[in-house]
Order: C-alpha cells, then structure tokens, then sequence
C-alpha cells in the first residue's frame, strides 16, 4: 500500500503444497503476498516451478539460487576420522518429517545384525520422539547430545552424515557436511540432491523409504575408509564449485 519496492525469500514449501485442505488457501495467499513483489529467491528450482505451475509468479520475477550458500572459511575441510566404529550423524529436529522412523528402524535394524556403529543426535527433540531417543540410548545405538550452537565438531567427528528428510528448501546441513569433507546419505528430493553428487558424493534414497535407507547406510557402513574419505573430497569441491557464499550473495545482490 506504501509503494515501497520489496523482495521475498522462499526457503521451502514444507507441507504447504502437500496437504490438499491446504493448497487452496495457501496458493491465495502467496498470491496476494507476491502480488507488487520484485523478485523471489527460491533455493531450488522444483520450489520455483510449483509457483509458476500454480500461477503464483512469473518466472521472470523468480531467481533460483544455491541456497544461502556456505561459508568455506567457517566450515572448512576437516582430516576425516579413523574411528574404531563407525559414527552416523543426525543433525537437525527430531520430528517425523526429518525422517526419524526411516532413521530409527534403520539403526534398530542394523544394531541387530551386529553392524559396528554409533548414531550421534544433534538438536531437539518433538515430545513424541523421547522415549525412542531414550531406548536408542540405552541400548547403545545412539548418542544424544541436544540442540547446540555450533555443529562444526560434530561435523569433524562424524564419519557420515545422514539426513532422511521428506522435504527441505535447501539443507545447510548437507552443505555444512560436505564442506567439512564428509560423505552424506539424503532422500532423493529438491533441496537435498543439489547438493550431492549420488555414489560420488554420498547417496541418495527415496524420501520415506526405510528399505533403502537401510541398503544405503549398510553400504556406508563397509566402504572402505579410504572410500568414504574420497567421497567426502568429491563433496568439498562441490561446495567449493558451486556454493561459495561469496558467489551466491553476488548474484542476489545483483538482481
């Protein structure tokens, strides 16, 4: 109403577009929101596309951008590990739509076969979530360390990363991982393939498929180390490639 020129950020549709009670409202909503915008940064082209298909924005007010980028100087590559046992970690929320019970019948699974690892948690966890975070403790398949301020060690200690999420804008976990020289397991969805490069980088798996996140993470689990070393180099140069900050603040600014 002001006439003040304005640009918009999209950093993932979350449930918005799948919940069908939702999609009317929201698609109204949007459009009255982007109605006079400039531009909309989105963080993955598959975001951008569900605005043109819906009719919310044109794609000439849409620039698609690798995320946030990464800080290469904050999150720097790390020596990888020489573990005992293996260490898997789970970064993020502990909520279903993270992937937790694909995540913990995996472990379970694996704990059974007499499989050698540790799953490391970092952050909150939802209510529903605690005695299973708890269980996992107790039976020595899972470290839970809570929310903390900065991941960077945990990075450092992991030998892999894994993140089974069903929807994302643009995970900074990932690129965090990958930047520091670590291997990644993530669902095959927008906002997490960017950034791997599949059997070269890491893995990718369906979203909510517990079966192959299974085979995926077993197969992890006997790679050499040499092998999951040399995947966590692939993973830096990407970063270094394609999601530097500095390269992807130019082009916002430039718009």
């Amino acid at each position: 109403k002001t006439k003040i020129p304005y640009y918009a950020n999209v950093q993932g549709l979350g449930t918005a577009f799948q919940k069908p009670v939702l999609i009317s409202l929201v698609t109204v909503l949007y459009r009255i929101a982007f109605q006079n915008v400039q531009r909309v940064f989105f963080e993955n082209e598959e975001n951008a596309w569900e605005f043109r298909e819906r009719k919310i924005l044109s794609a000439d007010r849409q620039v698609v951008l690798s995320g946030a980028g990464i800080n290469l100087e904050r999150y720097q590559m790390a020596p990888y590990p020489n573990h005992k046992r293996m260490h898997f970690l789970y970064l993020g929320r502990i909520m279903k739509e993270k992937g937790m019970d694909e995540l913990f019948y995996t472990v379970r699974r694996l704990k059974k076969e007499n499989e050698d690892f540790i799953l490391d948690l970092v952050g909150f966890f939802e209510e529903e979530y605690k005695d299973q975070v708890e269980e996992l403790e107790n039976s020595g398949i899972a470290h839970f360390y809570g929310f903390q301020s900065d991941p960077r060690m945990f990075y450092i200690e992991a030998d892999c990363v894994v993140l089974p999420s069903y929807h994302e804008g643009m995970s900074n976990v990932l690129l965090e991982a990958a930047a520091t020289g670590r291997p990644v397991i993530t669902s095959n969805i927008p906002g997490c393939r960017e950034s791997v490069e599949d059997r070269k980088s890491g893995f990718l798996v369906e979203a909510k498929n517990k079966e192959m996140l299974y085979q995926a993470m077993k197969e992890m689990l006997h790679c050499s180390r040499e092998e999951r070393e040399r995947m966590g180099k692939m993973g830096r140069e990407k970063m270094e490639r394609e999601f530097r900050k500095e390269a992807v603040v130019r082009e916002r600014c430039g718009v």
